[in-house]
């Protein structure tokens, strides 16, 4: 055949094309091997397309058929975590987003890549191709979301459930795993690795149609804990528009090597699928999305865009999608569980054409259930989503805020006898946050003094408690806890009068009260410091043993300044301490001032 085998694109980019056209392209996986998984990988070396759209498709095409581009601009996965395991890796996983992102006008992102296992010995290119698809189309359709790129050593069961643990150890909500291996028995066993509570696993379904009986389908995929996304082909025009092509029944069609069929392992209905099909045991997909390799999508490894095709196209643009919808639900998304409960009516069978295109043609072998039909069948599931609209079904707003609980603060005080204290109430609604606006509250107390419309508790005169304090605002109500305190036993001081006027060599004479309060009984021992030079006090009595006690200055005498007879002029201020023999700790002063012939004393406390 004729080959043009390096067109040169933008940016450096290089698509291989063949112009013979070739039905499925090339396996990239390899062949099936008991406890080994295998990349659901094709890669289109000659891509034609029923539109001939003269290439793979892009982000921008992929977002309007499915309805990504419809979303409120602010959906982009923002503060989740995508997990992606594969083996082997792509160790330029990084610059190949980099260039992908470049070439489709996408802003990047910087991944978060992990080694459980250590850094594989050896690399493979089928897995680095797998490896770059998922990140990059991840990326496309969830942009804000965190990509954690988890690595195994190799393509052993193992070691990749390993690399999934890590990715949910390292905070993925979400989990891609676009490989497989043919069931067996006991494969069951690794079910744990995808029932950690609050993550949804999401696996391909593979690419080769119904296996041959009685393993018939690919693992992970037919584990009831994880979303099985199937594969179509899907038929768009140069901006991402539906067409139907002569001769094709529909814009989305049942590709013809999707893995589907019922489970040899999981012998029950799950209940998520009840009603929805009556084989007895697990059937898969849950769902599907764009996989024939003829209708492709853009993949960039090195410096070639390629077009590829396969199931794992769809698991890692599903789990970007979980990721939307986790983005907008106030609690994640739980799986399987959430899509068939707003898929429609299971008993019609009737899928809600409001949130899934129905798949209705096409085949994947030909056996009676190998057909796709109305409703719920074993090639596409559900169908593929109509994301306007599965992401707010899934995410309905919240319910309007309602008042559930009341807090009080200070959740306990102590208050003295006569005193008071300021209580405060915020309400939170049922989803812990402080109503906007908050309510109107009204105050109660059990004893010990009262309350005001506003929360200031008044003490009483006598102590007691604890007593509650309750606020209430229609039926919620919040309580917080008040003891009454007597207050200790104090005293202050008062000097009379509060000023003299006395000639120096002469006495001046003040009384000094003591104030008791809160049943003070103690004697008080007074003293005076900073009164004027030269002068002398003397406080009668002295511990005073009643409310009065009195101290006589004397001034001295004035001395000359330079040679004339003028006074000096002094001031100075004098402090009265207590001691008292109970335990008294605050300090009461007087000051006693002094200017040319007169004496001031005054209360300073």
């Amino acid at each position: 055949m004729t080959t043009n085998s390096s067109c040169r694109l933008a940016l450096g980019l290089l698509l291989c094309l063949s112009t013979a056209v070739m039905a499925q392209g090339v396996r990239v996986g390899g062949a099936l091997r008991r406890g080994f998984a295998r990349p659901l990988l094709f890669l289109n070396v000659s891509p034609h397309d029923a539109t001939a759209n003269l290439g793979p498709y892009s982000p921008k095409q992929i977002r309007h058929a499915y309805g990504i581009d419809a979303l409120n601009a602010g959906i982009t996965g923002a503060g989740q975590k995508i997990g992606i395991v594969d083996a082997y890796g792509d160790p330029s996983v990084q610059s190949d987003l980099n260039t992908f992102c470049s070439y489709y006008g996408i802003s990047s992102t910087t991944l978060q890549i992990l080694y459980p296992q250590g850094v594989p010995a050896t690399g493979d290119s089928g897995w680095a191709l797998e490896t770059a698809l998922d990140v990059q189309w991840a990326h496309a359709i969830a942009p804000g979301a965190t990509i954690i790129v988890s690595v195994a050593k190799s393509a052993s069961y193992s070691d990749l459930l390993g690399a999934v643990d890590a990715a949910v150890q390292a905070g993925a909500t979400v989990i891609s795993m676009s490989w497989g291996g043919q069931e067996f028995a006991g494969v069951n066993f690794y079910d744990s690795h995808f029932q950690t509570a609050g993550v949804t696993y999401v696996a391909s379904s593979g690419d080769s149609g119904e296996l041959a009986a009685p393993y018939e389908l690919e693992w992970p995929a037919s584990s009831p804990y994880v979303v099985s996304v199937g594969g179509t082909t899907l038929y768009l025009d140069s901006i991402g528009n539906r067409v139907v092509p002569l001769g094709i029944p529909s814009s989305e069609t049942a590709w013809s090597t999707s893995g589907g069929g019922i489970s040899a392992v999981y012998h029950a209905v799950p209940s998520f699928q009840t009603g929805w099909q009556t084989t007895g045991w697990r059937t898969v997909p849950d769902v599907s999305y764009v996989a024939d390799p003829n209708t492709g999508v853009g993949v960039v490894k090195g410096p070639y865009l390629y077009e590829v095709g396969g199931t794992s196209v769809g698991a890692p643009q599903w789990a970007a999608l979980i990721s939307l919808v986790n983005q907008s639900r106030s609690s994640r998304l739980a799986g399987n569980s959430d899509l068939y409960a707003i898929a429609g009516n299971p008993t019609a069978p009737n899928i809600n054409p409001a949130n899934f295109f129905d798949i209705s043609s096409g085949s994947n072998g030909s056996d009676p259930d190998d057909f796709a039909t109305t409703g719920y069948d074993l090639v596409t599931g559900l169908g593929s989503p109509v994301v306007n609209n599965l992401v707010p079904a899934l995410a309905p707003p919240p319910a309007p805020s309602v008042l559930t609980t009341i807090t009080v603060a200070p959740a306990t005080a102590s208050v003295r006898t006569s005193a008071t204290q300021q209580f405060t109430a915020t309400g939170y609604d049922q989803y812990g946050q402080p109503m906007n606006p908050q309510p109107s509250f009204s105050w109660s107390v059990s004893g010990g003094g009262t309350i005001s419309l506003s929360g200031l508790f008044s003490a009483a005169a006598t102590p007691g408690g604890p007593f509650t304090v309750t606020a209430t605002s229609g039926v919620v109500s919040g309580k917080a806890s008040v003891t009454v305190t007597t207050a200790p036993a104090d005293f202050s001081l008062s000097v009379s009068p509060a000023s003299q006027s006395v000639s120096r060599g002469n006495t001046a004479t003040y009384t000094v009260t003591v104030l008791p309060s809160n049943g003070f009984s103690g004697a008080v021992t007074l003293s005076l410091s900073g009164q004027p030079s030269g002068s002398t006090v003397k406080f009668t009595p002295n511990p005073a043993t009643s409310a009065l006690s009195s101290f006589t200055e004397s001034i001295g005498k004035w001395r000359r300044w330079r040679s004339g007879d003028e006074p000096v002029p002094k001031s100075s201020s004098a402090s009265i301490t207590p001691n008292a023999r109970s335990s008294v700790s605050t300090a009461r002063a007087a000051s006693v001032s002094s200017a040319r012939t007169r004496s001031d004393v005054s209360n300073t406390r």
